[in-house]
């Protein structure tokens, strides 16, 4: 009997999923690092023509950040950056293959990278923004930076960033990252120190949806892990969830906000892309390179699919967005893309498989 039930509702959770409008299909690829500017575009454009639209693919998160020419603040470009002209082209080459280009900024968090030894402009050109942490300098140097969320002159800069990522790319929405984020309420911060860091957080949220969402009229998207409680015993490994106290902030934020939703272990359930869906979120299941766990994860998101779940979005975190290319591609060194962009490429295209045999 348990079995067909078990049959009955996976009948019904596709007929749920396929009854829904056509699903995001998406991959996010990083445009920075040793391969920053243009550099990464051409092989890029191929894999995307030759490999993700074949599968489906209609949505591309394209990770900027600092990897663009501003003009609004011409110090806040990495060396190598972007042009406006290729990120115009690029958009303008995914809308003719009809897919949505969606460029992300991380905002308040991922401030500085490869544990604290490269520093971002923002923080590098205005260190009073820093969060400063209730550390020893040893172990300040090894944190990832985030800005303070209360300090009144670090939205001006940021919203003009956004402002100029939204208008050169023609873009209907925008990422904003807030993940991983490790630093609040600091006893060192004059404007944080007592606070609730759950509200600290919910606070630097309705900001940036105050200007996206309520001026821009854009979707807002943001990774979900600190919205999660780091102490459920199903909150997963590493950093999927918070310890900070930031949990409380799901019920302090806009319920139209997307949550990309992340998990990259094996569990035999993931109960927040529920939970999300449950406190009134649209949600869009991401996973990485471990192909096992992202499979198990994209089943389950679609075991009983409401019409908040979007669909599925694959990260690469592959910082030259070349190699992740290549791989995709069947292209380039195996050695150098054994231990990141391979795997990366390989799960994407097994759960893109999936989507194109299961959902709408």
């Amino acid at each position: 009997m348990r079995s067909v039930f078990s049959s009955l509702a996976v009948i019904l959770s596709m007929a749920c999923l396929n009854a829904q409008a056509e699903s995001w299909r998406g991959v996010h690829v990083m445009a920075w690092g040793p391969a920053g500017g243009d550099e990464g575009l051409p092989v890029l454009k191929r894999a995307i023509n030759d490999v993700l639209v074949p599968l489906g693919v209609n949505t591309i998160v394209y990770e900027v950040g600092y990897n663009f020419e501003f003009e609004s603040h011409p110090d806040m470009r990495f060396d190598k950056a972007m042009s406006k002209a290729g990120a115009r082209d690029l958009a303008q080459f995914c809308r003719e293959r009809k897919i949505r280009l969606i460029p992300q900024f991380n905002c308040l968090g991922h401030q500085s990278w490869v544990k604290g030894a490269m520093i971002f402009p923002l923080m590098a050109k205005h260190p009073e923004f820093e969060e400063v942490p209730d550390f020893s300098e040893e172990k300040r140097a090894m944190t990832l930076k985030n800005w303070c969320p209360l300090h009144p002159d670090v939205y001006p800069i940021v919203n003009d960033l956004l402002d100029e990522l939204i208008d050169t790319f023609g873009s209907d929405a925008i990422h904003v990252g807030m993940d991983e984020v490790l630093v609040f309420a600091s006893p060192k911060c004059p404007r944080c120190a007592g606070k609730d860091p759950a509200e600290l957080f919910a606070h630097a949220v309705n900001g940036l949806h105050k200007h996206l969402v309520g001026e821009r009229k854009l979707t807002m998207m943001m990774w979900g892990d600190r919205l999660l409680d780091k102490s459920d015993p199903n909150s997963g490994d590493g950093w999927e969830a918070s310890d900070k106290g930031t949990a409380p902030a799901i019920d302090m934020i806009p319920k139209d906000i997307v949550i990309c939703d992340w998990h990259y272990s094996l569990q035999e359930d993931y109960p927040w892309v529920r939970l999300f869906q449950e406190k009134g979120f649209r949600v869009w299941p991401s996973s990485w390179k471990n192909s096992e766990a992202a499979l198990a994860f994209l089943k389950c998101a679609y075991r009983a699919p409401s019409e908040k779940m979007m669909g599925y979005l694959a990260t690469s975190w592959v910082i030259r967005s070349g190699d992740f290319a290549q791989a995709l591609l069947g292209e380039g060194e195996p050695e150098a893309l054994k231990d990141r962009a391979q795997p990366a490429a390989d799960s994407a295209k097994a759960c893109l498989r999936w989507m194109q045999e299961n959902a709408k």
